[in-house]
This record gives structure tokens, C-alpha cells and sequence, in this order.
């Protein structure tokens, strides 16, 4: 096998940070084919060199910022960096992406991968430079926030184009969704990733490259780009392609998500609040300053705002997206949007995931509403629904872990635990980790993705479901590949078990490209993903062939958390969201989901996972290329 790579650099750099050790190795050609990048060749590292049942906050713990095969190209999306480990919220398999232009960096720098172990005795930053690092004291930057430690740190090492990862304040206090933050606002945001750089006394990693990365067919990758470039400009419609609608920012789809009863409202009691489209006119009328996009993107979907006036004035800054303001809004009856644009500022200054921050402040509500949250706990906030004054002290409360705060920093799930009463069953989580804001009530294929996706209850990694009953348009290029023809009926319960393994999947090759997955909706088709991907590397890969890759990493990291203890029980999602709507235009029967073991029966059974445990045959596991995984799991 040769030894030349491309698409891929071909290093990883691994950082010790215990005994202040830095080293070069070369990947693995045979786990590049197998897993490739992004979340596919981590996870293969992670199964093999952790031990079942650490805890994700001791130096046991390993922490790997991960590019793909397409990172850092021209191919559209390719901006992004994943982080993987085991995440303190879930003390299962956590990963999170980031977007921006660390990751492209990272390779410019020479390096496919970052391997971060141990704990340092005192606070540092790693500084990685064209092929070389080193370890450097931060303790000058204890307690800053996320602008201050990267404009400190870009000052510091003499290069303004370099680029930083980084916490802020609540990763050092250990919040257990603690953002790595880039690019002063861009959050690799879910699952604690931040709780674990701060675990390992590591407050940032600077990196600056002047490197280039070569593609095995310039000519054929380049047609491919332009064409993937011609198609976003045209898909679905020419005359209105979708890609318009993603320049208008994620937010842009906040009144059809309202519309359509995909946005949870008052706590997950509803899926319509009716206030969507407001929310939306108001951020673009009074508070957007300019749109902004990843490094080679053509889409643009990134929001600049600010508050210029009144109490929840705020300086310019990224965001907030569709997922942070309905946080901040409809999930807590909120209707003031600058209070949600304070919200997402304050979040992003200390490092903190917007969705599982504005989730546990509703949650609080709801709790505090039926009597299990006494005055005396809140140091005079009064949570009630609608009160943004409320909801932004609670959010400083929980970045500080002060007073009650404290108890919502750990998660809705070790929250619940502590209020009591009937909490737990109240808390909307699957595995810890916080419902995000899409219902899965009008698109059923969303409740198999919340319950079974890998990470917990999470809408996006590897996939949105509900967009094969959304977005018929779309639904059609996964035709060829399994997909019932659209339209598809979101009440359906039957035949959703194929629908959510086709659409997991496909999601999950974006994230082993190290591609942004927005562009899976503007013309980034699977069979040109895998064009792309055989011309950049040189390895001829159907679009058949990179659909079984991903399902192997799918498998993977589903074993990774079966060796954790996960087990079918921990596929259930919550009560509430198994009933219809209390309130509001979809509150009907149809809506209820009546049989959830009877899909999740249906799921594993296309899955090939054993229907009793939900773990991963060893039939699959050998037809997936991984036995010795199953050699692992005594199975």
C-alpha cells in the first residue's frame, strides 16, 4: 500500500498532557478505508484506548479534535473539526461539531488529528505550528471568556490569522454542557466538550499552517466542485433554490418549523407556539448586522446581531440561531428576542451549549410551576413562563454555578434526580442528553432518531429525520437508496424503522467527510459526495460504499456505549412527547405515538441488533468488517 495520502495529511499529533509529552504518528491507511475522518477514525481510537466506565472528568479521559478526508478542500462545507469523547453529561459516546476555519487549519498545519490525554498540573494551551507544537502556560488566562482568551492568545503568539479553540468560564467551573468554542462564536456545543478541556486543565489550542493539501485527481475534484457549487444554486428550484433559505440563517426556517408543528413549545406541552414568524421579523428587522459563512462555503448561513439599546444591550456578535432562540423563546413562553439575542451572547462568552442552557431554564419553570422548586433556592429570580428577566439570570447563574444554577449545570437529568418529586419523569432527555427544538410528533422517524442516535437526544448527528416528511424534495435523492417515494406520512408509525437507518446513515457520511451537513439540502447528493471523495483521495468509493462506512462508524459507536451499559431500555424517549400536544393546532390523536416499542422492534430489526438488548449482532458486526469488536462484547 503506498504511502502517499491525499485529501488526508496522513499525521495525528498526540498530546499528553500529564507528563507535558507531544508526539507524531502516521494514521492507519487500513482504519482511513474503514472509518475514514471526522467521527469515524475517533471513534475507532476511543473504542480501542478507553477503558469501560471512566469517568469523563478524570485524566482517563481522552479528548480528539478530528478533520475529514474533505477538510479544509474547496469541496462546499468543508470548514469543520469534530470533537470526540466520552461526555461528562452522558457518560456515554460524545461528539459535537464545530464549524468556522479551525479545522481546515489544523490540517494546514499538518495534522488530521489532535489526540488530547492526561491533565496538566496547572492551566496551558497547546500552539501548534506547520508540523510543530508545544505545550505553554495559561495561567494568565483563568476565569476569561471566550473573546478575550482568543484575542489574548492571538496576540500572544504574534500571528492574527491563527486560529483558536477554547474554553470559557463555565468549562472551568465544570458545567456539563460547556461548549470548545472557535472563531469567538462558533461552538462545537453539545455534550460537554468543554467540561472535558477543562478536566485536563487545557484552556485553548492555537494553531497557524501554511500547508497545502493535495488531491490525487485536481482536474476531475475541481469539475466536481462546480458542479456540487451549480446544484446548490439550483436545488430544488432554480428559481428558488434552497440555498437562499440558508442564507437567511437557520432562523429562516423558525415560522415553517411553528407552522408545521415542529417547534416544542412551553416545555415540550406543544409543538406550535404561533410566534415564529415574529421572532424571525424582529431579529432581521431590528438586530441583524450581516450574514456570515464557514471557511468554503456558499452558503452563508452564519448570523451577526446586536442590541444597541434597553437593558439587554448586547455588542455585535454571532448568532443566535433557529436552536438557541426557540431555547430562549418558545420552549420558556418567551417573547422577548433580545433578551434570547442577551442569552445566546452570554452563552457564548462563557462556553456554554444554548440548547441544553435554555432547556434546563424551562425545565426549572415547569418545575417550579407544579411546587417542587421553593422561593428560598433562587436567590430571588422568579421563573415563571415568559420572564425574560428570569431566564437571563439564570443563565449567568448556571455559567457561575451559582446558587441554583449550580444544580441545572449538571444536566437536566442529574437535576431532575435532585428536585425529585416528579421530575424525572417530567425531564425530556434520552441517554442525559437535553431535548433539542424539534417535535417529533408530526414527523415520527424523529422520535427513533431521538431515541437511538448515538450521542442522546439529538435531531442532527448523524440527521434530521423529520426531513423526509418536511422536505419532500430532498427525500427524493435518498430514493435510490431505500427511501419510500415521498410524501410520506409524518403520523405514520409503520415503515419508519428503514426511513430512520437510510437517513442516520446518510447524515453520518457528512460527518466522516468532515463536511458542514446543510449542504446534504442544497445539492450535496450522496452519489456526489462520494465523487468527491474518490477523486480527493484517490480511492474509487460508491456512493453504496461510503453509505456501508457509515453505517460501520454508526455501529461502532453504538458499541462503544453498549460496552458503557446502554441497552434497549435507554432508547425510550420521554412520556410527554409519546402523547399529543396538550394545546395548540396538532393536538390530535394522530399526533400520539401509540407504539414506540413496536418501531424501535422494527429499527433494530433493519439494523440487525438483537430486538430483546438492542445491541449490535455479531452477524452484523462481521458483515459490517468489525469482529474483533464483537470478539470485545462477547457476543
Amino acid at each position: 500500500m503506498s504511502d502517499k495520502w491525499f485529501g488526508f495529511v496522513g499525521k495525528i499529533l498526540r498530546v499528553d498532557l500529564t507528563r507535558g509529552v507531544i508526539w507524531k504518528e502516521p494514521m492507519k491507511k487500513e482504519f482511513a478505508k474503514k472509518f475514514l475522518g471526522g467521527v469515524g477514525y475517533p471513534a475507532k481510537i476511543l473504542w480501542d484506548e478507553l477503558k469501560p466506565g471512566i469517568d469523563p472528568l478524570s485524566r482517563e479521559n481522552k479528548l480528539i479534535l478530528a478533520t475529514g478526508p474533505l477538510t479544509g478542500t474547496l469541496c462546499p462545507g468543508s470548514g469543520s473539526f469534530s470533537a470526540c469523547f466520552k461526555s461528562p453529561l452522558t457518560n456515554v459516546w460524545g461528539e459535537s461539531r464545530g464549524g468556522g476555519d479551525w479545522g481546515p487549519e489544523l490540517k494546514f498545519a499538518g495534522f488530521d488529528l489532535l489526540v488530547l490525554e492526561g491533565k496538566s498540573e496547572k492551566p496551558v494551551y497547546v500552539w501548534i505550528g506547520d508540523g510543530d507544537a508545544e505545550i505553554r502556560s495559561a495561567e494568565h488566562l483563568a476565569g476569561k471568556s471566550v473573546p478575550d482568551t482568543e484575542t489574548i492568545l492571538r496576540r500572544e503568539v504574534g500571528d492574527y490569522e491563527s486560529k483558536v479553540v477554547s474554553i470559557g468560564p463555565a468549562g472551568e467551573k465544570l458545567v456539563r454542557f460547556a461548549c470548545i468554542m472557535s472563531c469567538y462564536d462558533r461552538a462545537a456545543g453539545r455534550c460537554g466538550g468543554g467540561a472535558v478541556m477543562a478536566s485536563k486543565n487545557l484552556k485553548a489550542v492555537v494553531v497557524r499552517g501554511h500547508g497545502d493539501i493535495p488531491v490525487a485527481k485536481p482536474e476531475a475534484f475541481m469539475e466536481d466542485v462546480e458542479d456540487a457549487e451549480k446544484a446548490a444554486m439550483e436545488y430544488p428550484d432554480s428559481d428558488a433554490p434552497l440555498r437562499d433559505t440558508f442564507m437567511d440563517g437557520t432562523m429562516g426556517f423558525m415560522e415553517i418549523m411553528d407552522e408545521t408543528g415542529d417547534l416544542p413549545t412551553k416545555y415540550g406541552a406543544s409543538n406550535h407556539w404561533g410566534k415564529g414568524g415574529e421572532m424571525f421579523d424582529l431579529l432581521q428587522e431590528r438586530h441583524l448586522i450581516k450574514g456570515n459563512a464557514c471557511f468554503s462555503c456558499n452558503v452563508g448561513c452564519g448570523r451577526y446581531s446586536e442590541v444597541k439599546t434597553g437593558k439587554w444591550i448586547t455588542p455585535p456578535y454571532g448568532g443566535p440561531e433557529y436552536e438557541t432562540v426557540a431555547s430562549f423563546t418558545a420552549f420558556s413562553l418567551n417573547e422577548d428576542i433580545e433578551a434570547a439575542i442577551r442569552a445566546n451572547y452570554i452563552c457564548n462568552s462563557y462556553g456554554m451549549d444554548t440548547i441544553s442552557c435554555g432547556h434546563v431554564i424551562a425545565f426549572a419553570i415547569s418545575c417550579y410551576e407544579k411546587g417542587w422548586i421553593s422561593d428560598g433556592l433562587l436567590d430571588g429570580v422568579k421563573l415563571a413562563w415568559g420572564n425574560s428577566d428570569a431566564i437571563v439570570a439564570m443563565v449567568e447563574k448556571i455559567a457561575r454555578r451559582d446558587g441554583f444554577g449550580d444544580i441545572l449545570a449538571d444536566g437536566v437529568s442529574r437535576a431532575a434526580q435532585v428536585i425529585g418529586n416528579g421530575a424525572e419523569e417530567l425531564a425530556l432527555h434520552v441517554k442525559g442528553l437535553e431535548m433539542p427544538y424539534h417535535d417529533p410528533r408530526t414527523a415520527k422517524t424523529l422520535a427513533l432518531q431521538y431515541g437511538t442516535a448515538n450521542r442522546g437526544m439529538c435531531h442532527v448527528h448523524p440527521h434530521q429525520t423529520q426531513d423526509v416528511v418536511h422536505t419532500p424534495e430532498w427525500a427524493k435523492t435518498l430514493v435510490p437508496y431505500g427511501l419510500p417515494k415521498p410524501p410520506i406520512d409524518g403520523y405514520s408509525e409503520e415503515g419508519m424503522g428503514p426511513i430512520t437507518m437510510i437517513v442516520q446513515d446518510d447524515g453520518m457520511t457528512m460527518e466522516i467527510l468532515g463536511i458542514c451537513k446543510f449542504h446534504d439540502w442544497t445539492g450535496l447528493s450522496l452519489k456526489r459526495r462520494a465523487k468527491i471523495l474518490s477523486d480527493t483521495v484517490g480511492w474509487n468509493i460508491s456512493d453504496v460504499e461510503l453509505l456501508k462506512v457509515a453505517e460501520r462508524v454508526f455501529n461502532l459507536q453504538r458499541c462503544f456505549n453498549v460496552r458503557e451499559g446502554i441497552r434497549r431500555k435507554d432508547d425510550m424517549i420521554p412520556k410527554r412527547l409519546r402523547q399529543a400536544p396538550a394545546f395548540g393546532p396538532f393536538s390530535k390523536k394522530e399526533a400520539a405515538i401509540v407504539n414506540y416499542e413496536g418501531m424501535l422492534d422494527e429499527y433494530y430489526e433493519v439494523r440487525g441488533w438483537d430486538k430483546r438488548t438492542g445491541i449490535p449482532t455479531r452477524k452484523k458486526l462481521e458483515e459490517l468488517g468489525i469482529k474483533e469488536v464483537a470478539n470485545q462484547l462477547n457476543i
